[in-house]
């Protein structure tokens, strides 16, 4: 991966034409978008080696979904609210692990000081991993709301509008935990700890917010912090639109709230905070030298 940024010429040569700033903002663009997808692939490839990551992220919520409805009965309703937020647990996990563990990888073998010399972007570096971890956590959301549905829970497909809108709700939600993953990695500075912090960050969260706020009375939290948190937001938004269940709409997580605009600026705030943390944290600060 390479970057060719644009210097100033102080050779007393004529200056650059627009035609050669429109060039160069071309091939700024072009290396960019190569640094960005080189991020994608090494971390695709290196976490489809890693099956315990695999297993935690994609495995691990489903198997939790099957234990608790063999032990408890519910509602259809409740079951579907229930399948929900365990599938979204999983989109929480992997978007944590995914992204954390190679970068833990990069810090532990010094890969910062090589990215460095070869002036990779700290956007592109960010961007890249974002995309791996969309990936990873994309197909656990669809695991696990598989599994949910072929064990009779009333979730599914209803239209394009609910599916554009969940979709957009579990982006928000991953770009947030991405960028959550950042400055923990960097206090761990192992990668074995990060994974492990990481995945339990991702678990309280389930847990503390009763459920992804699926099932509020069992929250741990106040219920005017757990109506403002990113992944009840999300969570509660994918289920007003995937919960096929008729009496869905009497339940209090289904009432007609803004939760879009609030989960949108957080993902735009996440955004850029992690942008900020990469060059500050990875780039800036030296790590790795």
């Amino acid at each position: 991966m390479t970057d060719s940024d644009a210097t100033v010429r102080l050779d007393g040569a004529s200056p650059p034409t627009e035609t050669d700033d429109r060039s160069s903002v071309g091939r700024s663009g072009r290396n960019w978008v190569a640094q960005t997808s080189g991020f994608t692939y090494r971390t695709l490839r290196d976490v489809s080696r890693s099956w315990t990551v695999l297993a935690v992220a994609v495995g691990l919520p489903p198997v939790m979904y099957l234990l608790v409805t063999a032990t408890r009965e519910f509602d259809p309703t409740t079951k579907g609210l229930f399948a929900v937020g365990i599938a979204v647990l999983g989109a929480m996990i992997a978007s944590l692990t995914v992204f954390g563990s190679q970068l833990a990888v990069d810090l532990e073998t010094d890969r910062f000081a090589a990215y460095r010399s070869i002036a990779v972007r700290p956007s592109a570096d960010f961007a890249g991993r974002v995309t791996a971890g969309l990936v990873v956590a994309g197909l656990a959301l669809v695991f696990g709301l598989g599994v949910g549905a072929l064990d009779g829970a009333p979730v599914g497909v209803t239209g394009v509008l609910p599916t554009a809108v969940s979709v957009v709700s579990f982006l928000g939600l991953c770009v947030v935990f991405m960028a959550v993953a950042i400055p923990i990695v960097v206090a761990a500075n192992n990668e074995q700890y990060a994974q492990f912090v990481l995945s339990l960050v991702a678990v309280f969260g389930f847990m503390l917010t009763g459920y992804n706020g699926m099932l509020p009375s069992v929250a741990v939290l106040d219920g005017s912090v757990v109506d403002l948190l990113p992944n009840v937001l999300a969570t509660r938004t994918i289920a007003v639109q995937l919960v096929t269940s008729q009496s869905v709409t009497s339940v209090g997580v289904a009432a007609e709230r803004p939760r879009l605009a609030p989960l949108a600026v957080y993902s735009v705030v996440a955004a850029a905070f992690g942008v900020l943390l990469t060059r500050w944290q990875l780039y800036d600060r030296g790590i790795g030298r």
